[in-house]
């Protein structure tokens, strides 16, 4: 039988063919043998299952993958085969999509691929990180240790994402109350005081009337209102995806005043806790860089990390290109500068991820006690001022009734 393959190379060039043997797993012992990372494999005229990039879609929340892990790593540590150890997770996994990812990867490893490859046939689920570790805890035959530390950054991971995201949900829903507040008094109540007022034959106050006309817009052209929310947004969006928008956008998140502040204390938390692991487990400098790359999420720090470890690559050290960078504060360079010069740089990594994840935790603390009074002075401005402007015109019709008295 004839097999198509697809596989990268120790340089990272692709290269495909087709090769023929008596069975598919003679063909990733064959490409395996010659140091081949195989991305896509199938049998040549045949519509059994292939072996490429799964295109599950389903979401799998952070704590599900954080178990799944932990357990993993439990039931290799207490002798338990590989194998079996994915009989077991795929039998009590509820997360549908995990467990068809499970029953992949299961199925692979059956078929003679490393559990690093089948992992890495899953990106949606199982994150550069987790592959490169998992195939460095495969080579060192550390595995059920690398996965347990895997597991806690994960933890940690997800702890800060929430802190975050909880700390931007309340401001988020202040605001829509706010705008519902203003959109029906300014569509519902002001027409009526302004048609009282407009029969008495008194001209409107200039607040009253812009509101007024801006409601009468919304009223008769909603339907434009969204369109151009809609059309923003995907404009946005798109300009989001040229790397030309992603560079603007990801240095705008870093220099906006107070929240540019704490984006970067997250991103430096995230560069030293996923830098300090992958060194932790084993894994060279430079492919622990270029990893760390694709996970700090910001395009400009990914741009200055790439130079870095270009710089690295023809022999500087780490802190020295970090410093020419710029990209991190002057107290991470020094660490890392002395984490290098005493042989335990994946400890003074992890240790500054501690600090900086605390102080991410009190940063978000500190916007959350000044925004919440701030928000609601601005709420109360907005809302009041045009409660205010509803209430003109009956003011200056009593005014009006009692000169006339």
């Amino acid at each position: 039988m004839e097999y198509r393959y697809k596989v990268r190379d120790m340089q990272g060039q692709v290269l495909t063919g087709v090769l023929e043997a008596e069975n598919r797993e003679a063909v990733i012992r064959s490409l395996l043998n010659q140091n081949y990372y195989i991305t896509k494999l199938e049998e040549v005229g045949s519509s059994s299952r292939k072996v490429e990039l799964s295109l599950t879609l389903g979401r799998v929340p952070t704590r599900d993958l954080v178990l799944m892990t932990r357990q993993l790593s439990t039931m290799l540590a207490a002798g338990l085969s590989i194998l079996r150890a994915f009989n077991i997770l795929i039998e009590q996994t509820e997360n549908k999509t995990l467990k068809k990812a499970l029953t992949e990867v299961r199925d692979d490893i059956e078929s003679g691929l490393p559990l690093y490859q089948a992992l890495a046939k899953h990106p949606r689920i199982f994150s550069k990180v987790y592959v490169s570790m998992v195939r460095a805890g495969e080579l060192g035959g550390v595995l059920e240790g690398v996965l347990e530390r895997l597991s806690e950054h994960l933890e940690r991971e997800e702890e800060i994402n929430s802190k975050v995201k909880t700390a931007s949900i309340y401001p988020s829903i202040i605001a829509v109350f706010a705008l519902i507040a203003v959109f029906f008094i300014i569509t519902f109540i002001m027409p009526t005081f302004v048609g009282m007022f407009e029969s008495a034959g008194a001209a409107l106050p200039r607040p009253t009337e812009i509101l007024y006309h801006t409601g009468l817009f919304l009223q008769s052209s909603w339907y434009l209102v969204i369109a151009g929310i809609v059309l923003l947004v995907v404009v946005l969006k798109g300009i989001g995806r040229t790397e030309g928008g992603r560079m603007f956008f990801d240095t705008l998140y870093l220099k906006i005043p107070v929240i540019g502040r704490a984006n970067a204390k997250i991103i430096t938390a995230r560069f030293a806790r996923t830098m300090g692991i992958l060194l932790r487990s084993g894994i060279p400098v430079l492919q622990a860089l270029e990893v760390v790359e694709d996970v700090v999420g910001n395009v400009y720090i990914a741009r200055a990390l790439k130079e870095a470890r270009e710089s690295i690559s023809e022999g500087d050290y780490i802190s020295y290109p970090l410093a020419q960078a710029g990209i991190f504060e002057p107290m991470v360079v020094q660490m890392i500068a002395v984490g290098e010069e005493t042989g335990a740089l994946d400890a003074m990594l992890i240790r500054l991820s501690d600090y900086f994840e605390r102080e991410v935790m009190h940063t978000v603390d500190a916007l959350m006690a000044m925004i919440e009074p701030a928000l609601i002075i601005l709420v109360a401005l907005l809302v009041g001022g045009v409660v205010v402007s509803t209430l003109l015109p009956v003011f200056e019709m009593i005014n009006v009734v009692g000169q006339g008295v």
